[in-house]
């Protein structure tokens, strides 16, 4: 569009080059060009044109552009980037001599699993304060990247706010920089001793985006249930193979890791309902 209007306007000036012409700048901000016939030539006046209209369009689509940033230091405002937040990884390789070894490895893992995708959707901030947002804020701590609830006591003061008291006073300024620099999109407030910090009421949109990244986040941890499902069912038919167990004991094992696997998935499902049922509160 900006490109037809520019060829629209060269068009428009070249048919009135039969007297003295006055062009006016297309870029706000910029002097006037006064040409004439006798001093310019056509081809002169339609470069102008050409290289004033690419300045503008130039000009148009970088506001534009600027215009659509959001989040974090966009122009676009709105609510706070949602903070990215993973499943911890866990070896999904299962191995053992015997089908005792293989299924407590196998429950260890999963176990581990479990715990490590509760952890993540713990650390996904709902509309009421809880200390478990703060679980991925790492504080510079004596030149170590250190988990703030480590360097800090989190405690619940009201409906909205939290207040962070650094064991160490000499922190305190750590502890808010990290805060600052984190994805939550909360304003700690230092006075000096501890941070208190007001949790403002989360808008329809951003619980969306929370529910999504929570329902991500439980199939995250739900593909690495099923990975260390199939390792462990493929060392029991290793041992088969090797004529280690028998065809009914190896039967039974896999019968066995499938039944572990379906609990632990109905943990994980019960771990996102719950989730959701709590950012879905006002």
């Amino acid at each position: 569009v900006l490109l037809l209007a520019a060829f629209v306007a060269i068009a428009q000036e070249a048919v009135a080059l039969v007297a003295p012409i006055y062009l006016r700048s297309l870029v706000p901000g910029t002097a006037p060009v006064s040409v004439s016939p006798n001093s310019i030539n056509n081809l002169e006046i339609l470069r102008i044109h050409a290289d004033r209209s690419r300045s503008c369009a130039i000009l148009m689509m970088a506001k534009a552009k600027k215009g659509k940033k959001g989040g974090k230091g966009g122009g676009g405002g709105g609510d706070a980037a949602v903070e990215e937040i993973v499943v911890k990884k866990v070896d999904t390789t299962v191995n053992g001599a015997d089908v005792a070894t293989i299924v407590k490895n196998v429950k260890e893992k999963m176990s581990k699993t479990l715990e490590n995708t509760r952890e993540a959707l713990g650390a996904i901030r709902t509309g009421r304060p809880s200390p478990n947002i703060f679980d991925k804020v790492m504080v510079e701590y004596y030149g170590t990247e250190t988990p703030l609830p480590q360097v800090a006591t989190v405690q619940v003061q009201s409906a909205t706010m939290i207040s962070i008291e650094p064991y160490e006073a000499s922190t305190l300024k750590d502890v808010e920089r990290a805060i600052l620099a984190s994805d939550l999109g909360l304003t700690p407030n230092n006075d000096g001793t501890l941070i208190r910090i007001n949790v403002p009421t989360l808008t329809q949109e951003t619980r969306q985006q929370y529910i999504k990244q929570a329902k991500g986040l439980a199939e995250d941890g739900k593909v690495a249930l099923r990975n260390i499902r199939r390792t462990g069912v493929d060392a029991v038919k290793k041992l088969e193979k090797d004529s280690s167990i028998g065809e009914d004991e190896s039967k039974g094992t896999q019968d066995d890791i499938q039944k572990i696997t379906d609990s632990n998935i109905k943990n994980v499902d019960d771990l996102l309902a719950a989730k959701e049922k709590d950012l879905a509160k006002v």
